[in-house]
């Protein structure tokens, strides 16, 4: 017999169960790739929404076959389907939640949903025990299951499967298997009740069957459409807090090459390489394994920032670190330290080996001059290196160790590199020595000044006379300047000395005026750092003023690189000394990366060309023809040049010959006490005794 078909009512079963076939494969996707796969609330959530949608496209489709009202006799009739339908969509979503999907999770979810379609059915369409009783019935029955479970299992593969193609599969394909899906649902319970008893009715009536069927098929679809907005929500959420996330990663990322690594060069810094350091300690256990630190150093890179501003020393440095970066070979760490310091940790079964290799190709990587605005402009390096365990176990002691032998390289001219040794660290700790002796010795009045003239080579006169500062140690004796002077710079006790060499020259200047009738200009030498001081100018009008000294008596030599650091204030500054009668000179002139060019802006003076280039004068053509350059440059622009170091006749008559102006060294005097020089100045005899006069004289009549 057929039964009764109700096409509006069919309708509404056909399209809940698309939306519910949907829904499971939507749910599928979305609780595999949430970022809170496993969570019990949404498996849940999904589970009550998808089990009500498939019990009620199930009892729909019973009313359209019976036409006769609604297919449930009582209470229990009525819960056994929807809670089999629910219990098989929740067994299908927990084989996809919170795992990555495999054939195996995908065969077995698909399987659930089928197991669920066939639950909620037989339950739904169950009625007086005959049902499936004939064999056309199962092999119906049999038939829309195994479509059913084809149609799950393409689904979910095409959803989860192949995640990369998933999101390119065209959104017609997911419609056409939702509806197969339905189809498949909706034809198992027709071919179940072609061949088997109506189900029982509790109401009759075409009119109340599908007042019923829009009642439960609105409430299936406002469940599933929830479910569909709560899904699109939560995937919002899911993709904003995995945007979150990532830029989180990526700003930890950030902030943490930040903390590794130096801002300018892009190397490691200082925490980067003391964790690899430990790193390695820690792991030196294999045979033969060493580990070598080198401590580094750029000669002089100051004078570059101090000439040419520290945004060209920038760009040179960066320069300077691609240079020994590509020196460095994997998986040594080379790091910045500090301004113009690096360190090279290497870490290798032969350590000492490969640090003389590397740090070899670094002092060649360097041998090339850098041009920086058409000027060449050289760096040397000096570096000291250790080696664990021959030097030292702990990181500390082996970077202290590279220290010393870096501080040693430096001191024996630099451009080399040299391995630590234990006399080394006796050299480092009479530096601390020497430096704890520095700081009181001005306070225990062990300083003191000596004086030596500058003279005249046109008519051998004294012109002035520059104070020199001595250290006179009661236990070491006394102390040559290049010892300490180095040292007061590095801990800026250079600026307490520089003032009270200035306060006492001035006052010793007066002396002379008072006591022996004598009137010279002092010189006084200037420290860079002493020139940045902001009370500069107040530190020598003072010192003029409580010595009772004209400004005309005093002259002020100051580097090239004093100059360079900031060379608008500098002007400013000379310019205020040269308008009280103060006279400016360069001292050390050629030594740094200055030119007359731009010093011929500056209110200066004289020159005083350094004694390496006067050192060689007699035998270096080259020697001679930068000194007869910065001669000829200096009386260009109306400046007196000074030749520093003459020692020799030699030399002397090569300074006069090259139209120097005045000169200063051992060949007239060594630097006296200020009784001494005093003496000497009074003293036509023993003036007459050193041969000043004697060899202008002869070279007077050459």
């Amino acid at each position: 017999m057929t039964p009764p078909f109700d096409p509006f009512i069919a309708a509404l079963a056909a399209g809940t169960a698309a939306l519910t076939c949907h829904g499971s494969l939507s749910a599928a996707r979305w609780l595999s790739e949430s970022r809170r796969r496993g969570s019990a609330t949404l498996i849940a959530g999904n589970t009550a929404a998808l089990g009500f949608g498939l019990w009620a496209a199930c009892a729909l489709e019973a009313l359209a076959l019976a036409a006769h009202g609604w297919p449930y006799t009582d209470v229990a009739s009525c819960l056994v389907p929807l809670v089999l339908a629910c219990a098989g969509q929740l067994c299908g979503l927990i084989f996809v939640s919170g795992r990555e999907p495999d054939l195996p999770a995908i065969a077995g979810s698909a399987l659930s949903f089928t197991a669920a379609i066939a639950e909620t059915q037989w339950s739904t369409l169950q009625s007086d025990g005959g049902l499936l009783g004939s064999t056309a019935a199962r092999a119906a029955a049999l038939g829309w299951l195994l479509l059913a479970f084809i149609g799950f299992v393409a689904g979910l593969w095409l959803t989860l499967g192949r995640r990369p193609a998933a999101a390119r599969v065209p959104r017609l394909v997911y419609v056409g298997l939702s509806t197969g899906l339905a189809a498949a649902i909706l034809g198992l319970g027709a071919g179940v009740l072609l061949h088997g008893p109506l189900p029982r009715c509790c109401s009759d009536g075409q009119v109340g069957a599908r007042f019923l069927a829009v009642a439960l098929a609105s409430l299936a679809a406002a469940a599933l459409i929830i479910r569909e907005l709560v899904g699109c929500f939560q995937r919002k959420l899911d993709r904003h807090a995995g945007r979150s996330q990532r830029d989180l990663a990526e700003a930890h990322a950030r902030l943490h090459h930040i903390a590794t690594h130096d801002p300018l060069t892009g190397l490691p810094n200082w925490n980067l390489l003391k964790s690899r350091l430990a790193a390695a300690l820690a792991d030196r256990h294999q045979p033969g394994r060493t580990v070598a630190v080198a401590a580094i150093d750029l000669d002089r890179f100051s004078d570059i920032n101090h000439s040419l501003g520290h945004g060209v020393g920038d760009g040179v440095l960066v320069e300077i670190a691609h240079r020994l970066e590509a020196a460095v070979p994997a998986p040594h760490t080379l790091a910045r330290v500090g301004g113009d310091s690096f360190e090279l940790l290497i870490d290798s079964v032969s350590a000492r080996l490969e640090a003389h290799a590397i740090t070899s190709a670094m002092l060649a990587a360097l041998e090339q001059p850098f041009i920086v605005h058409g000027e060449e402009i050289r760096v040397r390096l000096s570096i000291g290196v250790s080696v664990c365990p021959d030097d030292a176990r702990r990181g500390d002691d082996l970077l202290a160790h590279a220290e010393a032998a870096l501080v040693t390289s430096k001191r024996q001219g630099g451009g080399r590199v040299l391995f630590f040794e234990p006399s080394m660290s006796d050299s480092m700790q009479e530096r601390l020595a020497l430096e704890n002796d520095l700081r009181r010795a001005l306070a225990a009045h062990e300083f003191e000044i000596h004086y030596q003239p500058l003279i005249s080579i046109r008519t051998g006169r004294i012109l002035s006379v520059e104070a020199l500062l001595r250290w006179r140690h009661p236990q070491k004796g006394l102390i040559s300047p290049s010892s300490f002077i180095p040292l007061a710079e590095q801990t800026g006790l250079i600026v307490p000395l520089d003032a009270w060499v200035l306060r006492e020259a001035c006052r010793q200047a007066r002396a002379w005026m008072a006591e022996d009738g004598l009137n010279v200009r002092i010189a006084v030498n200037l420290s860079a750092m002493q020139f940045r001081c902001h009370d500069v100018l107040d530190t020598i009008i003072s010192a003029l003023s409580s010595a009772g000294i004209e400004p005309r008596m005093l002259e002020l030599e100051l580097t090239e690189s004093a100059l360079m650091i900031d060379p608008e204030r500098s002007a400013s500054a000379l310019k205020m000394l040269r308008s009280m009668g103060v006279t400016i000179a360069i001292d050390d002139f050629g030594t740094g990366y200055s030119s007359l060019s731009y010093l011929r802006r500056l209110p200066i003076d004289k020159l005083k060309i350094d004694r390496s280039f006067i050192r060689d004068l007699p035998t270096s053509a080259m020697d001679e023809s930068i000194v007869r350059a910065i001669v000829s440059l200096a009386h260009s622009v109306g400046l007196d040049v000074v030749a520093e170091g003459v020692e020799t006749a030699e030399q002397l008559e090569r300074v006069r010959a090259l139209d120097c102006d005045q000169w200063q060294g051992y060949y007239c005097c060594p630097p006296e006490t200020a009784a001494q020089f005093a003496a000497r100045l009074t003293d036509d005899a023993a003036l007459s005794a050193t041969g000043i006069r004697a060899a202008l004289t002869r070279l007077l009549a050459q």
